[in-house]
């Protein structure tokens, strides 16, 4: 057989052919046979929620890449994999329908939560946020600073779809950071939507300059319609994982909602300090325990040379128990066991009565403020949790502070009236999944676009307003 003989310029052609053409052939047989070796596929989440295709890295090359390291907690090493799932999908041209579509998490509080698992009331909802991202097959990426988000932007600009940080007003006032005649890869304004967990309307330094449906609040807003965004959390699927206790199996308890012993003793305290047993040895709750698990720290929101050394007010020979800090699995566990969660007035809006409210342990709201003339006028009422408001017995009890009568009332019918888990239905995790689905499918251009002119004709008009570039 006579041999061919090629120069060796032509060897070199055949050569980069053949791998070229081996290649092709490796990446076609994992795109069709190693479909099972993605990390992600089409799943359910009950009987409605149906969760995105969202591909991982094959396999068989997810073992040359070690996974975030769960000791370290660097986000870093979180957007180093998502960054190789998305590079490994469009190349393979198989990335899931959301898959292309990148929201960058630039607020800390993302980070904080989701990696190191921080449980404070941003944290609480950075984590139902970025679960619905992720649920329906979007990409996500964390950054601690505008700076960092920029740099990420700048990889991709068409795929970013948000930018999600608290004090966005901080971008759109820097040419540096948003887009601009100087700054034609700048993030556009419009990309932008400020994190708020309380109601805002975008008044306070750095917020943003966009306003309206481009702030999100973790909290609905009792205008209606509101002109920002509610996103929201759920706490559905974390409570769901134990069936309520019922209430003749609980131990005879109240929750006390505080995880620093500050709470005891700002401003916003709703009560007096002996109310807790004095109510132990009340004969109306029969020897009920007040127990919580909170912090001592002298310099959580407290100046004690100024303001005086707290003390702590756990009274084990009166009924006064702290348990110390919790872990979210021991917080829920100990909350499921009692009988009723008592507000102290602070925290603020915050995410434990719900999570008490679907293990079917009532909430004692207080009152902070009101109008003396008119003390059921709800209209008036400054309460520590506003959204819970609207709610009554025998789910929610509202107390004026300083009410020792109603106090030891409330907590009477809570601890001896039994309620099935309650979870308002704004707060599903169905409802949460679609309102976040609607800020990433929303077409923001085009209605920054309509912006865009109102604020030039205010301008033209002789007034300030912030304007920007599409």
């Amino acid at each position: 057989m006579k041999t061919l003989l090629f120069d060796p310029f032509t060897k070199k052609i055949l050569f980069l052919v053949a791998t070229a053409f081996s290649v092709y052939i490796t990446l076609a047989n994992i795109s069709r046979g190693f479909q099972q070796g993605f990390r992600a596929s089409k799943t359910t989440l009950g009987d409605e929620r149906s969760f995105e295709v969202y591909q991982g890295v094959p396999a068989h090359l997810a073992a040359i890449f070690p996974p975030p390291d769960p000791v370290r907690k660097d986000y870093h090493e979180w957007n180093a994999q998502t960054l190789r799932e998305l590079h490994f999908c469009m190349a393979l041209n198989n990335c899931g329908p959301n898959q292309g579509k990148v929201a960058l998490l630039a607020a800390h509080w993302f980070e904080e939560a989701i990696v190191r698992g921080w449980r404070g009331g941003e944290g609480v909802w950075a984590v139902s946020v970025h679960k619905h991202l992720r649920a329906l097959g979007y990409t996500t990426l964390f950054s601690n600073s505008f700076d960092e988000a920029l740099r990420q932007y700048r990889m991709f600009p068409d795929l970013v779809k948000v930018v999600i940080r608290n004090k966005a007003g901080e971008c759109h006032s820097d040419p540096k950071c948003v887009k601009g005649p100087e700054n034609p890869s700048g993030i556009p304004a419009w990309k932008i939507f400020d994190l708020e967990y309380f109601v805002s309307y975008g008044l306070h330094y750095h917020a943003s300059l966009m306003k309206g449906k481009w702030i999100l609040s973790a909290n609905p807003d009792n205008k209606d319609p509101s002109p920002i965004q509610y996103i929201g959390y759920s706490l559905e699927d974390e409570c769901r994982q134990r069936e309520p206790v019922r209430l003749a199996h609980r131990r005879h308890r109240g929750w006390l909602l505080m995880k620093q012993l500050t709470y005891a003793y700002d401003s916003s305290f709703a009560w007096n300090r002996s109310y807790f047993s004095l109510a132990h040895h009340s004969p109306e709750l029969r020897g009920l325990t007040f127990t919580g698990g909170w912090i001592v720290n002298q310099h959580y929101q407290w100046k004690p040379e100024v303001q005086g050394t707290m003390e702590d007010i756990e009274d084990r020979a009166n009924g006064v128990l702290n348990i110390g800090k919790l872990d979210p699995r021991q917080f829920i566990e100990a909350v499921s066991m009692s009988k009723v969660m008592v507000g102290m007035g602070n925290p603020w809006w915050s995410p434990s009565p719900y999570g008490a409210l679907c293990l079917g342990v009532p909430f004692v709201n207080p009152i902070r403020n009101w109008d003396r003339k008119d003390p059921w006028n709800k209209a008036k009422w400054h309460t520590q949790h506003p959204s819970l408001d609207r709610y009554n017995p025998p789910y929610v009890y509202h107390v004026h502070a300083g009410d020792y009568e109603g106090f030891i009332k409330a907590i009477k019918a809570a601890s001896t009236t039994e309620i099935p888990s309650f979870i308002p239905t704004h707060m599903t995790e169905l409802a949460v999944r679609e309102r976040v689905r609607n800020l990433m499918e929303t077409d923001w251009k085009t209605e920054a676009a309509k912006l865009l002119e109102e604020r030039l004709e205010e301008v033209k008009a002789g007034g300030k307003a912030f304007t920007f570039e599409l």
